[in-house]
């Protein structure tokens, strides 16, 4: 007997020894509540479903129920079998167990102790299910362990998060809550001074893109568009490397470059050295024994950072966000970096519009899930750079469908010098505030580009009449390679 029949034959044996998780009883005192006082409804209709019930006819019976008190009509043994016979389904259950049921449920008043217990066993089902999925997938010839694993930490958290209970509650404590935030906040705008304005969020590296913000905020996902050399790139792994060095949990998922590629944009700009020298360093730049000062520093800061990085090409959104959440478990991640969601893996056999709001739905899970800021940099289509006016509009998303709707603020990177050379505004990078709640929709951010450092810095002259000469000029931040 070979290995694989012999596992089958294991497997076969162990099923017939075993039921899935249920409780009989607990199903009953549900529905036989609900039957008594079909006013307790309300009361688990949100987080109850039918399929959490193990028995068929347990599940019918309860979407009977659901049906006629959608109708306000009664629930006992008689409406109940007149449903059953109406649709066509005699056979699902026996109208002397409808009677049973009623006679022998003695009351209503412990329906929700009852309907968790129900929802419980039918979490172990499909935890289970998920279980019997994975054994299955591993035995696969050419299994991958790390799509079954992502594949499989998704399902699990899906299970976990889909149980979460809300519903409607009192305002006293939202309230209450909310004052307790303006209170903290009244104390710091007080100790920073007239001038400062305390952040809502943790901090992005440009003074004006705060003003507008309010900084990078928990729960929140942030879509940053933009046409190839705008700079997303430079503009993400410098707002992620700007928070792990202020000791911040950051996580980068670079689909597009490699970690050795990551790394060496991120020494240029921490340590202000041109990129050109950190890729290929030479002992003939006058500036030489500078840079390596400053790549010794830079380097030393990046080491005793908590930046996280993976470099995974074409990972799903089901791999990242399993990994996320994996290195969550380990320790908070306070902000989360994707670049780009357009180089991401999705099924191309299904809609494209649908896999990119799959992504984007996902990243937004993980920002609610894991309370952080999550930026996800995305492409633009070409019919930016055939307009007349190529400043980028929310439809130049590609797919954009799905992530205008489910993203919670979109900002896009704009620079008119790459469509006009001779472009007064030359060196500046436009962010373009598209979308976003309680932020200033349709106000620009000037940044500078520092391109050669990787990097861009706030704008400190641009928009006064400054001459060429002035130590304020916006030249003095043009790097030399674009300059007149």
């Amino acid at each position: 007997m070979n290995a694989d029949s012999e596992y089958r034959e294991m497997r076969e044996f162990g099923d017939t020894l075993r039921v899935p998780p249920h409780s009989t009883e607990s199903e009953q005192a549900v529905l036989g509540g609900l039957m008594l006082d079909p006013d307790a409804l309300p009361r688990v209709a949100d987080w109850l479903k039918a399929d959490d019930f193990y028995r068929a006819d347990h599940r019918w019976l309860f979407m009977a129920i659901v049906g006629l008190r959608e109708r306000k009509s009664p629930c006992d043994a008689i409406t109940l079998g007149e449903w059953f016979e109406a649709n066509g389904l005699s056979d699902a259950v026996d109208r002397v167990y409808l009677l049973e049921l009623a006679s022998t449920t003695p009351s209503a008043a412990n329906i929700v102790a009852y309907a968790e217990i129900v929802v419980e066993r039918a979490r172990l089902r499909q935890t289970l299910d998920v279980a019997t999925r994975m054994l299955e997938a591993c035995w696969r010839p050419g299994a991958s362990s790390e799509a079954i694993i992502g594949h499989a930490a998704h399902e699990l958290a899906a299970i976990q998060v889909s149980r979460l209970r809300g519903g409607l509650t009192p305002i006293k404590p939202a309230m209450s809550r909310l004052f307790d935030q303006m209170q903290g906040r009244y104390e710091e705008a007080e100790k920073a001074g007239k001038d400062a304005r305390p952040l809502l969020g943790m901090p992005w590296p440009w003074r004006d893109m705060n003003r507008v913000t309010k900084g990078l905020r928990d729960g929140v996902l942030y879509v940053v568009g933009a046409r190839p050399n705008m700079g997303k790139t430079v503009f993400g792994l410098q707002a992620a490397i700007f928070n792990a060095l202020r000791g911040e949990h950051v996580a980068v998922f670079s689909v597009e470059m490699s970690t050795d590629e990551c790394m060496a944009r991120a020494v240029a700009a921490t340590g202000m050295i041109p990129h050109d020298w950190v890729d290929n360093p030479t002992p003939y730049d006058d500036d030489a024994e500078t840079h390596w000062s400053r790549l010794s520093d830079a380097a030393g800061q990046l080491i005793g950072s908590t930046l996280l990085v993976d470099d995974t090409p074409s990972i799903t959104i089901d791999q990242l966000m399993a990994r996320a959440r994996r290195a969550h478990r380990q320790k908070p991640i306070r902000l989360i970096v994707v670049d780009h969601i357009h180089d991401m893996g999705v099924d191309e056999k299904r809609e494209l519009r649908r896999e990119y709001g799959r992504i984007v739905q996902g990243a937004k899970t993980l920002a609610k899930e894991l309370n952080c800021p999550v930026i996800l940099m995305a492409q633009l289509n070409r019919l930016a750079g055939q307009r007349k006016d190529p400043r980028p509009v929310m439809s130049d998303l590609r797919e954009s469908g799905e992530i205008e709707q489910k993203a919670d603020v979109i900002l896009f990177l704009h620079r008119d010098d790459y469509y006009d050379k001779n472009s007064k505004r030359r060196g500046i990078v436009d962010v373009i505030l598209a979308k976003g709640r309680n932020i200033k929709t349709g106000e620009n951010v000037e940044l500078v580009n520092c391109f050669e450092q990787m990097r861009l810095k706030d704008n400190e002259g641009w928009g006064h009449d400054y001459t060429e000469d002035d130590p304020r000029s916006i030249d003095r931040y043009v790097p030399k390679s674009i300059r007149r």
